[in-house]
């Protein structure tokens, strides 16, 4: 993998695991310092993020991390609910005893994240937590379905939301996903999407406690490097790390 590909995918990912504060400048100069590269991937990089939406122009022909109001960050939640809970429906039928045991397995390994709060936990998190809803897609038999899924998944306040969690609702959130995996392996349509749109929810009144008084999404704490990063209960031991 070339150099500007792994540049791209890492800042991606960072993105869209909400690593950064929304608004927030982009410097090439300090985001190449910190990846250990030159600054011609990290440009080409951030080219690409926004012509995908998730960086926006910045003063100086720079790029900032975009911004969603609240009002957009709750319609998409709402359509992920709608989509992912008929999705969950489809795959009840459809999703192979294999894939139940994996999404099984992910909501464990999440648990003991959690549990265990290690140097980099809310990585397993997010990685794990992605992968889970992932396979609902993958096991719905509707591959227009699925693109439109995981592009939906790709929003940083959608599947970055695990910042903002207390204990309580990481506890709350791996009971759901146990109710979601108990609906599929029932073989049960209505189960398993009553199970996730429950879990989503949840998710979007989470998000709505979130919020500062303006409506936009909350700012979150700077790091001693100067790169903005997530706060919370969630992440107070882990403050530099790039959910639902």
């Amino acid at each position: 993998m070339s150099i500007s590909e792994t540049v791209y995918l890492e800042l991606r990912r960072r993105l869209m695991a909400g690593h950064y504060e929304p608004g927030l400048q982009l410097r090439e100069e300090a985001v190449a310092q910190e990846l250990g590269v030159s600054r011609t991937p990290v440009r080409s990089a951030i080219e690409r993020l926004m012509a995908e939406g998730l960086l926006e122009p910045g003063p100086k022909r720079g790029a900032r991390i975009t911004e969603w109001r609240k009002e957009e960050a709750e319609d998409i939640f709402r359509l992920r609910s709608l989509i992912e809970g008929y999705a969950a429906s489809l795959a009840a039928e459809k999703i192979e005893r294999e894939s139940i045991d994996e999404m099984d397995s992910l909501n464990r390994r999440i648990a003991d994240a959690v549990a265990g709060k290690r140097k980099g936990y809310l990585d397993v998190v997010h990685e794990a937590n992605l992968r889970f809803h992932q396979i609902i897609y993958e096991s719905c038999g509707n591959a227009q379905l699925r693109q439109f899924g995981w592009k939906l998944l790709e929003f940083p306040m959608v599947i970055g939301g695990f910042y903002i969690y207390s204990d309580a609702d990481m506890a709350e959130s791996v009971r759901q996903h146990e109710e979601i995996v108990a609906g599929l392996r029932a073989r049960s349509p209505d189960w398993a999407k009553a199970a996730m749109t429950c879990h989503l929810t949840a998710a979007v009144e989470r998000f709505r406690r979130s919020q500062k008084t303006d409506g936009s999404v909350e700012a979150r704490g700077t790091g001693e490097d100067g790169v903005a990063h997530a706060s919370g209960s969630a992440d107070a031991e882990h403050p530099q790390s790039p959910k639902y």
